[in-house]
């Protein structure tokens, strides 16, 4: 009995000494520093707890109770309301909308594209404790829609969206905001460029200084037929989803079993649709976020297709130039 006791010790001493030591890599990752010993403690409460959750959930997803895996990312010291709050696609249509109803071209959409390997999509990025998510994706569709019209890739200034295309557009800059209302900033005064207009994670004065380009209008897309033909034909689209659950996204399928909302009021975070595909016989949407190259799948996050999973069908948008 007392060698059982002795074992189950040590087991126990190892697994705390390997988690401690999982802490101490997550903060050197993704420098985290806290403000004294005390918020260190709690922080490290908060992390092991996710990292548990993490576990379980990996359970159930090599028993194929799940469609995806997770993984200790950026948010492993933050609580469930933590990262809620960085959940902020928000903001209301400041004015009546213009955004134009799709033509369909009648042409069957192709059976997968990704606009990643036509060279219409930048690197990933990561949006930091800004609420910004609606400004990268809109920022995105119109990267991808200029490096179809002159084959130049640029990155655009997300920062300047932020700063600039605040209330009067209905946006709330790093507190969230709507991508069909930054598309209306750009058709008004056009967007400068990631060089000339840096990201600063933070809210700042409008330093609106010319533009690399503007748009003529925006396209609202009704329904995952509409985008699917949009995908397939005219270049990344901009979407809002309900991401309350993909803080520790790692690869794989997000399906309808991952507890996402497909409901309009449950829409939190903006993301960039930039292709879609068939694996094993389950239809996915390729989707890039803005939480940095670490995060899921080299920054992306497969979201099953045809079915409306987390509500990606429910609102999206593409500018025209």
């Amino acid at each position: 009995m007392k060698s059982l006791v002795v074992v189950a010790t040590l087991v126990l001493v190892a697994c705390a000494s390997s988690i401690k030591e999982e802490w101490q890599q997550f903060k050197l990752t993704h420098g985290k520093t806290y403000r004294s010993l005390v918020e260190d403690k709690n922080r490290f409460s908060i992390f092991q707890d996710n990292v548990h959750k993490i576990q379980e959930h990996n359970k159930k997803y090599e028993s194929g109770e799940v469609s995806y895996a997770m993984k200790v990312t950026q948010f492993a010291d933050m609580t469930q309301q933590e990262f809620l709050d960085l959940l902020k696609t928000q903001g209301k249509p400041a004015r009546p909308t213009n955004g134009l109803e799709f033509d369909s071209t009648g042409i069957e959409p192709k059976t997968a594209i990704d606009w990643r390997k036509k060279g219409a999509v930048t690197a990933v990025k990561d949006q930091g404790q800004c609420s910004s998510c609606w400004a990268f994706s809109a920022v995105g569709s119109i990267e991808g829609q200029l490096f179809l019209k002159n084959k130049t890739l640029i990155d655009l200034s997300v920062q300047e969206l932020v700063d600039c295309a605040n209330l009067i557009y209905g946006n709330l800059g790093c507190n969230g905001g709507r991508m069909d209302n930054a598309f209306e900033y750009v058709e008004d005064y056009g967007i400068q460029d990631e060089e000339s207009y840096p990201y600063t994670a933070h809210d700042g004065k409008c330093k609106r200084n010319g533009y690399v380009v503007k748009i003529k209008k925006f396209v609202k897309l009704k329904d995952e037929k509409e985008v699917t033909e949009a995908v397939s034909s005219k270049g990344p689209v901009s979407a809002a989803i309900h991401a309350s659950n993909m803080s520790f996204y790692s690869h794989g399928i997000v399906d309808t079993r991952s507890g996402c909302s497909s409901l309009p009021k449950d829409l939190n975070h903006g993301v960039l649709i930039v292709g879609y595909g068939s694996e094993d016989g389950v239809d996915y949407w390729i989707v890039k976020n803005s939480w940095g190259a670490d995060w899921g799948e080299h920054g992306y996050v497969r979201i099953k297709r045809n079915v409306n999973a987390c509500g990606i069908a429910l609102v999206n948008s593409y500018p025209v130039l």
